[in-house]
């Protein structure tokens, strides 16, 4: 028996990664809290849990790999490898943070009881943890991206299932990062960590699209007004923040995260308004690139692309007149000249819409 299952054919038809998304939590979850057990206080500085970080990155990213792209429907279900990968370094980067949050606790109120009347010491930063929260956030974020930017030949049903599960993904390792920041600053973790949740949000919003068996190449506008929207939302949640955490400041200075963080939330905003005008830009062109096969051309998506337009330049307006912002204003500017386009575009191919 064991010789037969070494044999030729039957190693060539075994699958390394032709599991579902369940197996494949179940399977980072188990290799995460093993290493912890193992290897979490073997190092005084933590550098062994930051060595293992890397070590279930790398073993994550080694079966992705192994799962070639043809085929993918049948072998890993409706997720595609790029996104399950995604899903498990963000599950991962979340369970690092979290033990290494609970530890610190711990480690904390045992310095309390054993010496109540003495101030506790300052937490203990785990060597090069936060650098790497910070450089996997990134590649959370990229690959967020990458995946909505590549995953132009499956069907709508199915991208709504990676939607759901890149969006999950982007928001709670932002929820991760910006909990990290509360226990030791760092500018790339807030920025890094404020990305993924804006990303996150938007991505999510893709959910509520209504289900068709059409190719999504035939479609991307309605994506790209469904991503503006949601950035739009956000630039005026990040407003809206900035001015509560107002009271964060002792004099017009920062005594605590809340009030580093509102620091951090005008540049913010300037690069998700530069990101929603690209948007906005390729929404308005998309008719006239090559090899479209469709005419985007419908009452239904003229008055929806317009809308979303609208309400980018509205929320721009509103916070660039509140802030006295000129780039914010001018960058406003761009998102009329983008909606001209996009009326320009889409009515002069009237005569094919669709009633």
């Amino acid at each position: 028996m064991i010789v037969h299952a070494l044999e030729p054919h039957v190693l060539a038809s075994w699958e390394p990664l032709g599991v579902s998304a369940v197996v494949l939590f179940c399977m980072g979850a188990a290799i995460i809290a093993l290493g912890f057990s193992v290897f979490s206080h073997r190092a005084p500085d933590g550098r062994s849990a930051t060595a293992l970080l890397w070590f279930v990155v790398f073993g994550l990213t080694a079966l992705a790999l192994s799962c070639p792209s043809q085929d993918v429907g049948e072998r890993c279900g409706v997720v595609e490898p790029l996104a399950l990968w995604i899903a498990t370094i963000s599950l991962a980067l979340t369970s690092f943070i979290t033990a290494e949050g609970v530890m610190e606790h711990r480690r904390a109120w045992r310095g309390i009881r054993s010496s109540p009347m003495q101030l506790v010491e300052s937490p203990r930063k785990w060597a090069g943890f936060d650098e790497s929260c910070t450089a996997l956030g990134l590649l959370i974020l990229l690959g967020v991206v990458g995946e909505l930017s590549l995953s132009m030949k499956t069907v709508w049903g199915t991208h709504r299932i990676v939607s759901l599960l890149l969006g999950a993904s982007a928001f709670v390792s932002g929820i991760a990062l910006l909990r990290l920041v509360t226990r030791r600053w760092s500018i790339g973790l807030a920025d890094v960590g404020a990305s993924l949740l804006t990303v996150g949000f938007a991505t999510l919003l893709l959910v509520v699209l209504p289900a068709t068996s059409q190719p999504l190449s035939d479609h991307l506008p309605a994506r790209f007004n469904t991503i503006l929207v949601g950035l739009t939302v956000m630039i005026g949640f990040w407003a809206w923040l900035y001015r509560v955490w107002e009271q964060q400041l002792d004099g017009g200075v920062a005594w605590t995260t809340a009030g580093r963080l509102r620091s951090r939330i005008p540049r913010l905003i300037v690069g998700i308004t530069v990101i929603s005008l690209v948007v906005a830009g390729m929404m308005a062109v998309w008719p006239r690139l090559p090899l479209i096969g469709c005419s985007d051309a419908s009452f239904l998506r003229i008055g929806f692309g317009t809308a979303g337009h609208l309400f980018l330049i509205l929320v721009l307006t509103i916070i660039a007149r509140k802030w006295r912002h000129a780039p914010l204003g001018v960058l406003s500017g761009l998102g009329v000249l983008s909606l001209c386009v996009f009326l320009v575009i889409r009515l002069s191919m009237f005569s094919s819409i669709e009633t």
